[in-house]
C-alpha cells in the first residue's frame, strides 16, 4: 500500500514529541562540549550549555517551519509529494 504525503501540519509537528526529541539532542551534543580541552566546569558553563541547546532547538524548528511550508505549498501547486510504501504485518 503507498501513502502519499500531501499536506504536514506544521502545528501537529511542533505540538509533539519532536521539539523533545531536539532539545535532547542539541542537551547531548551541549554535553559533549565538557570533553573540549580548554572547558571549565562551572555553573556559566552549565547554563551557558543549556541556553546553547535553547537557541540551538528554537534555530532549528524555525527551519523546520520553513521547511514544512515550502513543502506544502510545493505540493499545493502539484508537484509530487513524498510516496511511502507499507506493508499490512502478518
Amino acid at each position: 500500500m503507498k501513502v502519499e504525503l500531501k499536506k504536514i501540519g506544521i502545528l501537529n509537528v511542533f505540538f509533539s514529541a519532536f521539539p523533545v526529541a531536539v532539545f535532547v539532542v542539541m542537551l547531548v551534543s551541549g554535553i559533549l562540549d565538557i570533553f573540549s580541552p580548554d572547558t571549565t566546569f562551572n555553573v556559566a558553563f552549565v547554563m551557558s550549555m543549556v541556553m546553547q541547546a535553547i537557541l540551538n532547538t528554537l534555530l532549528f524548528l524555525v527551519f523546520t517551519a520553513i521547511f514544512l511550508f515550502v513543502y506544502n505549498v510545493l505540493c499545493g501547486i502539484g508537484i509530487r509529494p513524498v510516496t511511502i510504501e507499507l506493508q499490512d504485518k502478518e
